[in-house]
C-alpha cells in the first residue's frame, strides 16, 4: 500500500509539473501580448515626430514656454487621434524632445557640469506635460465617440 501512494504522488507531481509548464508559456505570452500594447514602437515614432513638430512650430511663435505649449498640443492629437491611449509613447517622446532642447538651450552650462540637471529637469517636464496631453487628448476622443 505504501508503494501505490508512493506512485500516485509522483504521478501527481509529473503532472503538476507539466502544468506549471503549460501555465508558464500562457503567462509568457500574455505578458508579451500585454507589453506588446503598453508600448508601440510605431505609435511612438508618431508621437516624436508630432510632438517634435509642436515644439519647433510652438517655440517659433510663441516666445515663452511656446515649445512646452506645442508639445502638449502634438501629444494631445495624438491622443485624440490614437484608439489606444498612448500615454506611455507620449511620454517617452516628449522627455526626449524637451529634454533634448533644454540641453540644446543650456549648452554651455551641460558642458561646464551643472546643466545636465536642467536638462534632466525637462526631461521630467516633458514627460509630465506630453503624458497629460496624450491622456486629455483620449480623453476627449472617448467622451465624443460614446453613445449617450
Amino acid at each position: 500500500m505504501a508503494e501505490r501512494t508512493d506512485q500516485l504522488t509522483e504521478t501527481r507531481s509529473e503532472d503538476h509539473e507539466v502544468d506549471l509548464g503549460e501555465s508558464s508559456e500562457r503567462s509568457r505570452g500574455r505578458v508579451r501580448e500585454r507589453a506588446g500594447t503598453l508600448f508601440s514602437p510605431k505609435r511612438f515614432l508618431l508621437a516624436l515626430v508630432l510632438v517634435l513638430a509642436g515644439t519647433l512650430v510652438g517655440g517659433a511663435t510663441i516666445p515663452v514656454m511656446g515649445g512646452v505649449l506645442g508639445a502638449f498640443v502634438g501629444a494631445f492629437l495624438l491622443g485624440a487621434a490614437s484608439e489606444t491611449r498612448p500615454m506611455a509613447e507620449a511620454g517617452v517622446a516628449g522627455a526626449a524632445v524637451l529634454g533634448l532642447s533644454t540641453a540644446f538651450d543650456y549648452l554651455v552650462w551641460v558642458v561646464v557640469g551643472s546643466g545636465l540637471t536642467i536638462a534632466a529637469l525637462g526631461a521630467v517636464f516633458g514627460l509630465v506635460v506630453c503624458a497629460l496631453g496624450a491622456y486629455f487628448g483620449s480623453d476627449l476622443r472617448d467622451g465624443l465617440t460614446r453613445e449617450i
